[in-house]
């Protein structure tokens, strides 16, 4: 049998779990960071997405310091999918990166929004397009855990089903 004092105190499964967690944890770091707006901003923009007036007049060009474009604003600060919808047609392009490596999709997916995923891939966000690990926003929900979603392709339009809670995935 050998000296079993000579066999590993780890398995090679529990080192892949740990290098697992630790890639985990460093994805939803980065998607925090992302979040992390700052006070009189958050105001502004809350503001912004309450009032139809006051979204109208908003800067198409905006950027916060880690790149975040009201596409992304919108899917974390109160958003919905008419302004989804309105931004799209301005011109902002939902395949645009945040400085951190993610989409408004991979966003609105962390966030668990299934109004604003939708308004997204109906107004042509690739749910293919991968973020920073090269993690799509599936990934992203799932890492998130919100299982509760299943996206399905068909005839190149994109559905989202948000599924019971009870349901076995």
């Amino acid at each position: 049998m050998g000296n079993y004092k000579s066999r590993p105190t780890q398995t090679c499964t529990d080192e892949w779990k740990k290098k697992v967690s630790e890639s985990y944890a460093i994805i939803i770091e980065r998607l925090e960071d992302d979040l992390q707006i700052k006070e009189k901003e958050l105001a502004e923009l809350k503001h912004v997405f309450s009032s139809d007036e006051a979204f109208c007049k908003v800067n198409l060009n905006y950027r916060t310091e880690n790149g975040l474009s009201l596409l992304h604003l919108c899917c974390i600060c109160g958003g919905n999918k008419s302004h989804i919808r309105t931004l799209m047609l301005k011109g902002l392009r939902p395949s645009r990166l945040t400085r951190n490596g993610f989409t408004a999709l991979h966003l609105a997916a962390y966030k668990d929004n299934a109004e604003l995923i939708t308004a997204l891939l109906h107004g042509g966000a690739d749910i293919q397009q991968v973020g920073y690990g090269a993690l799509t926003a599936l990934h992203i929900a799932t890492i998130a855990g919100h299982h509760e979603f299943c996206w399905r392709n068909d005839n190149s339009r994109n559905f989202v089903y948000h599924l019971k809670k009870s349901a076995n995935i």
